[in-house]
């Protein structure tokens, strides 16, 4: 079932007749549809109508995301503090350069994550070139708006979420599948060689480990299902109502299985080069309900989009007509992606506090509070020139290859190479996230004996 079989449900909503093919309504519908396949298809936001002019609701709800996310920062530290830090350019420098250092270090995580990310988009690509519907989706994203408008609306967006590529990598089929077969392995043998952790920490263990494979191998099953099915884009479903939220959850476990592995790679690449050694299981498989956790409050839209979508499959007609119900999908669907996205940059900096978490999602909700505590200033600093690096180079992105001829593969090759540009930019954001979550760790002091005690 696609978007086309539903928009009399969602034009339902507003109590009046169906539009006429060709009409500018009808234009409005399919242009909100386009914005749905993208985010739901490779988490590309796009505004849901026709937007016109350089200013757009993206760039106020990025902006507002910010301040948002600086008025927390001002709370937890106090407004001299927080701004002293917002405005530190040399602890800036200092925080990129550590994240680079990580990076480097991180040479398998690099290999992995960006290799398998190309060869998808590129087989993507590939599989759609001559899709005629690829040009008519140009053409109608494009229609009656200057190509530098569309170009900047998109970097509004794309600023918004520079972390969606590491979100994103749970789209990868074959990265859930490496997942499911390590963690399976781990599952079944945890214990063959070397030093044991405690028992809570081995039970703890056993258990993430195994739900960790078991929803990353449903996750790869139920994308290839929309494969095959035609429905790469959007969620595949209309046959049970609980789908609703069991799709999202097991979308929410899945992600948290890769960016768990991530924020490990990551984070033990500052103990020193990792290149040479085993993969971190143990480590991977405890974060599980703590990145879970961090997937969910950082793109909800990710989620609660495909929530409200498949429970729009699901609607009996008698709430399809001028209900709350059918309202708020029609808005959640639309400019909710985006709204809810904007609130989500205020987590931004979940990811560094997971890191350094025992992986409960208590544990690391209450480490992030810490780490914008310690520094908030400097979160918001990593978080805007994230944002504003992965904004200016999608936006340069589309306006390369929107300005070509209408074909079938712009529109696609622009997404790709949008994402191109913040994989990169993501996974050094996350990088000093963790930086910053290290530097807020509580520091151990030894104990000073009282010289006026009693001798040792």
């Amino acid at each position: 079932m696609d978007f086309s079989t539903v928009l009399p449900v969602i034009w339902a909503q507003v109590s009046a007749p169906p539009p006429a093919p060709g009409s500018t309504t009808s234009s409005a519908l399919q242009l909100a549809a386009l914005a749905l396949r993208r985010w739901c298809g490779s988490l590309t936001l796009s505004n849901p109508d026709a937007t016109t002019g350089p200013i757009s609701a993206g760039l106020g709800a990025w902006l507002l995301g910010l301040a948002a996310l600086l008025a927390v920062a001002v709370i937890r530290q106090g407004p001299g503090r927080a701004i002293g830090q917002l405005l530190d350019v040399p602890g800036h420098a200092r925080l990129f350069s550590a994240a680079l250092a990580r990076l480097r270090r991180s040479g398998r995580l690099l290999a992995v994550a960006v290799g398998v990310s190309v060869l998808a988009w590129t087989a993507n690509q590939t599989f759609s070139y001559s899709v005629a519907t690829g040009r008519d989706d140009e053409l109608l994203l494009t229609k009656g708006r200057r190509l530098s408008d569309v170009a900047l609306n998109q970097g509004y967006l794309a600023a918004m979420t520079p972390l969606r590529d590491l979100v994103g990598l749970g789209l990868m089929i074959p990265l859930l599948i490496g997942a499911a077969v390590v963690l399976f392995q781990f599952s079944t043998d945890r214990w063959g060689s070397g030093v044991r952790p405690p028992i809570s920490v081995r039970r703890r263990s056993a258990r993430w480990s195994t739900i960790g494979w078991g929803v990353a191998a449903l996750a790869a099953l139920y994308r290839f299902v929309g494969l095959v099915t035609g429905n790469s884009e959007l969620p595949p479903g209309g046959c049970l109502g609980p789908e609703a939220v069991v799709v999202p959850t097991l979308m929410a476990l899945a992600d948290g299985v890769l960016v768990a592995w991530v924020l490990v790679e990551l984070r033990n690449a500052g103990l020193g080069d990792t290149e040479g050694e085993a993969l971190d299981v143990l480590g991977v498989s405890l974060l599980i309900p703590a990145a879970a956790l961090a997937c969910l409050l950082t793109f909800p839209a990710r989620y609660v989009g495909a929530g409200a979508w498949l429970l729009l499959l699901n609607l009996p007609t008698t709430y399809a007509t001028g209900s709350w119900l059918a309202t708020y999908l029609g808005w959640q669907l639309g400019y909710g992606l985006i709204y809810f996205q904007a609130a989500a940059i205020v987590f931004a900096g979940l990811l560094g506090a997971v890191a350094w978490s025992r992986g409960t999602p208590g544990d690391a909700l209450k480490g992030y509070l810490r780490m914008v505590s310690a520094e908030g200033g400097h979160l918001v600093a990593a978080v805007a020139a994230a944002g504003l690096a992965a904004g200016t180079l999608s936006a340069a992105a589309y306006l390369a290859l929107l300005s070509l001829p209408a074909s079938t593969w712009a529109l696609n090759a622009a997404d790709s190479y949008a994402h191109y540009a913040s994989l990169p930019i993501g996974l050094a954001l996350a990088a000093a996230l963790i930086e910053l979550g290290e530097r807020s760790l509580p520091m151990a002091t030894l104990a000073v004996p009282d010289p006026e005690g009693p001798p040792a």
